[in-house]
């Protein structure tokens, strides 16, 4: 007979160990404006201060879950009973009718000091009107994506160009598909100043290495949808476009950056900053051979070397490893200690623009930095949220660490000001230029993708996106400096 074990601490059967007392969030007032934030050189400025603007922000995606041991294997806990049903991975968590659920979120973002919240499904046809002031109200700017995930998405499987252009049975055209959705979103979104980027795409390599071979449907996508900017500028917004890759470290993932920052047909094709999701930063601390702890030798120093010369704004789209020293199990006591914030405003401050912690709610993935209603048993986090360790901790770091000063005092409606004009850069940020042939060809042979490189060819513009409620511009009011500023990024006398 084998010989039984006691189980671990953390894997008691059936039991709901009680969720400790936590401080109470202070109220932060609604009284906050958020003026469109621009681009300038590589980094991002708030339009009507000029002061330097960094996204302190959080990844939000809630599907209302309850613990479930046979998701995430271990924890002392057992679940609840949330009051809302769970949400399909394709719903769309910001829509009026949740105010709910995400009305007490935002508030607690405000209070931990977040700035940015970043979506990642959008449906077009329904109001978002109550979040987005909401959001606005508590001085929160919104990264809205432009991809879906069950329709109105870039198939990553699909090289180029039939990622852009193949017609999927019961389904349709992917580009036309893809365009309508991300023009709509474009079209419902633009009227709101608090709208940070729109994510063109998120992540193509993570689940299909031909991904690599779809890149530019994402740039040809980037290319329509900043054309479609233009010709609606004067009563639309331009709101800055972003890709939010994967980080696949070296030695392609600042070769990837490149490629999607640079022109391969035209200015258009180029997304305006590039994301990182990074989830290395595993261990509080990185000493060297003397002990002391040595930024060099933690896995963001080869990020830093990489994008050190980058022209365009650069954030880490997601971060904060859930594993080594921070990993942690229901009811999650400690957990991620969020050491590498003060690097963003540090090693990195000359080359960061923003950095979005993942996640807002618990997930199975257990990344969550409160538990949503309902989540577990416990009366704490009965009909209301309980916010995690890890939470306070972040609330921690976003409060006591800023932004530098140095490169304040933008002229925004100036297309020549640049931040060395405020103060002296370590680096020259030069335009990206585009990989060489050889360089892609090597990535292709590395990754054993079948089809030959094809990153110097697009695939064009597909048919359909400019019928119905496309058939004409939005009438919002883009107020004069704004629009001024948008003609620094695309030709208004094309217009």
């Amino acid at each position: 007979q084998a010989p039984t074990h006691p189980p671990k601490p953390h894997d008691i059967a059936g039991y709901q160990e009680p969720l400790a007392p936590q401080p109470t969030l202070p109220k932060v007032a609604a009284d906050k404006t958020t003026p469109p934030i621009v681009i300038k050189g590589n980094m991002l400025y708030d339009s009507k201060t000029g002061t330097r603007f960094f996204a302190k922000g959080v990844a939000y995606n809630p599907r209302n879950m309850r613990f479930n041991k046979g998701q995430m294997h271990h924890g002392n806990c057992t679940p609840g009973e949330p009051e809302l049903a769970a949400l399909a991975y394709a719903a769309d968590p910001a829509a009026d009718k949740y105010e709910s659920l995400w009305g007490e979120a935002l508030e607690a973002m405000a209070a931990m000091g977040a700035n940015t919240v970043r979506l990642y499904n959008i449906d077009p046809e329904i109001s978002h009107k109550k979040f987005m002031d909401k959001a606005s109200s508590l001085g929160i700017y919104v990264i809205i994506p432009l991809t879906r995930h069950d329709w109105g998405f870039l198939p990553a499987g699909s090289p180029a160009p039939l990622c852009y252009t193949e017609e999927i049975e019961g389904y349709g055209n992917v580009g036309t598909n893809v365009l309508v959705s991300a023009k709509l979103i474009v079209k419902q979104f633009s009227q709101y100043d608090n709208v940070l980027m729109y994510t063109v795409a998120n992540e193509m390599t993570v689940a299909d290495k031909n991904g690599y071979a779809a890149f530019p449907c994402v740039k040809a996508l980037t290319r329509d949808v900043h054309r479609y900017q233009k010709e609606c500028s004067q009563s639309m917004r331009r709101v800055p476009l972003i890709y939010s890759d994967m980080d696949m470290g070296p030695p392609y993932r600042e070769l990837v950056g490149r490629y999607l920052t640079c022109e391969v047909e035209s200015p258009d094709d180029a997304v305006d900053a590039y994301g990182l999701n990074v989830y290395s930063w595993c261990d509080s601390s990185y000493p060297d051979e003397t002990g002391k702890n040595n930024f060099e030798y933690s896995p963001y120093g080869p990020i830093r070397k990489e994008f050190s010369k980058f022209s365009k704004p650069l954030l880490f789209t997601e971060f904060g490893c859930n594993l080594g020293t921070f990993e942690t199990f229901c009811p999650y006591k400690g957990g991620r200690t969020w050491t590498d914030v003060s690097t963003f405003f540090a090693e990195f401050k000359e080359i960061m623009s923003g950095a979005v912690a993942f996640e807002f709610s618990m997930e199975d993935n257990q990344y969550g930095l409160a538990l949503t209603p309902g989540f577990t048993s416990d009366k704490a986090n009965d009909g209301k949220i309980y916010y995690l360790d890890n939470f306070f901790a972040l609330k921690s770091e976003f409060q006591n660490n800023t932004v530098s000063a140095e490169w304040d005092g933008a002229k925004t409606t100036s297309c020549d000001w640049k931040p060395s004009d405020a103060h002296k850069l370590e680096y020259d940020h030069e335009d990206q230029k585009c990989p060489s042939y050889n360089e892609v060809a090597k990535l292709f042979k590395d990754k054993s993708l079948a089809v030959a490189p094809n990153w110097d060819t697009l695939p064009p513009k597909p048919n359909g996106t400019d019928t119905d409620a496309l058939a004409t511009c939005a009438e919002y009011k883009v107020a004069p400096d704004i629009y001024k500023e948008g003609c620094c990024h695309m030709k208004c006398s094309e217009v």
